[in-house]
């Protein structure tokens, strides 16, 4: 049975009272304690994404809508991705909630309206409609995990041939903190100078440098960032010289580096078996044998061909 247009609002209002009412009642707990040391500040990003650049206006009138959300640990879960994704500053949190509700709509007139009624003639089950804005709700979760994931991708790209100029500024004489600054004054702009600039002006404000390194860690969220952060660390409350640190730390990288190309080649490798079976191998069979089974069907009729 069609549903009508006049029960629009109401199932996206009651796909939307579902999610929330379910968000509301997450069992909350303590919030991470370096979340709290943080201040949940993180570096600002200076890209916004045109959807969200596009969609402010619309989805920031219903903000007033959201604000009564609870949920403290799906809060602090998304400040924590924000920060990590480095877009402080890009939405607030209820902003982000906003933002989850307007998609919900939005993935909804574009498949009923668009898709299933003018495109395919459908007329779709109350189900689908739910399924659908359920869907839209969420796709900002996905989409903010893959602004995470990109960024750390990049960070992890640039790391060795960061850690190899500051290991040789610290080798040149200059101390640790000295390095990092040169290292960002030379180096071209990227998620990973701009944590360590971030990681300077904390030094700035007052912050030792054990909290700033382990505050650089917690932002990046990242293995190679931790083991980093926690060799120096060490290093300096051993009193250690940073020097050695770093040359170990920088050749480790580059073999973890060499060691993941590999990976990813085995990966690759295995990843194009389907295609070749599926399309390249029929194609090679018809070259091959085409012929062949022409000229049994046909005999010396295809000579002529």
């Amino acid at each position: 049975m069609p549903v009508p247009l006049l029960s629009i609002p109401l199932l996206i209002l009651f796909a939307a009272a579902v999610f929330f009412a379910v968000v509301s009642v997450w069992p909350s707990g303590e919030q991470d304690e370096v979340a709290a040391r943080l201040g949940l500040a993180g570096v600002e990003s200076d890209h916004i994404s045109p959807l969200v650049a596009g969609l402010r206006p619309v989805f920031g009138m219903l903000v007033p809508t959201v604000k009564w959300i609870q949920a403290p640990r799906y809060r602090a879960w998304i400040e924590r991705q924000m920060v990590t994704a480095g877009m402080t500053g890009v939405m607030t949190i209820n902003e982000y909630f906003a933002y989850k509700l307007l998609m919900g709509g939005v993935f909804w007139l574009l498949f009923v309206l668009l898709f299933a009624r003018v495109i395919v003639g459908w007329d779709e089950p109350i189900w689908a409609d739910i399924g659908v804005v359920v869907l839209g709700t969420f796709f900002p979760d996905s989409w903010l995990t893959g602004q995470v994931r990109d960024r750390q991708d990049k960070i992890r790209r640039n790391l060795p041939y960061v850690l190899d100029l500051l290991t040789l500024s610290v080798e040149a004489g200059l101390d640790f903190v000295a390095g990092i600054h040169k290292v960002c004054e030379k180096s071209k702009a990227g998620p990973l100078i701009d944590e360590l600039s971030f990681f300077l002006s904390e030094l700035q404000v007052g912050a030792t440098r054990q909290q700033a390194l382990r505050n650089l860690a917690s932002r990046v969220d990242m293995p190679e960032l931790r083991s980093f952060s926690a060799m120096l660390i060490q290093a300096d409350v051993l009193g250690a010289s940073v020097g050695p640190v770093l040359r170990a730390q920088s050749d480790l990288l580059r073999t973890q580096r060499f060691q993941r190309a590999e990976r990813m080649g085995a990966y690759a490798s295995q990843k194009i078996l389907f295609p070749l079976i599926l399309c390249i191998m029929p194609a090679v069979f018809i070259i091959i044998f085409g012929p062949i089974v022409l000229n049994f069907i046909y005999g010396d009729q295809t000579i002529g061909l």
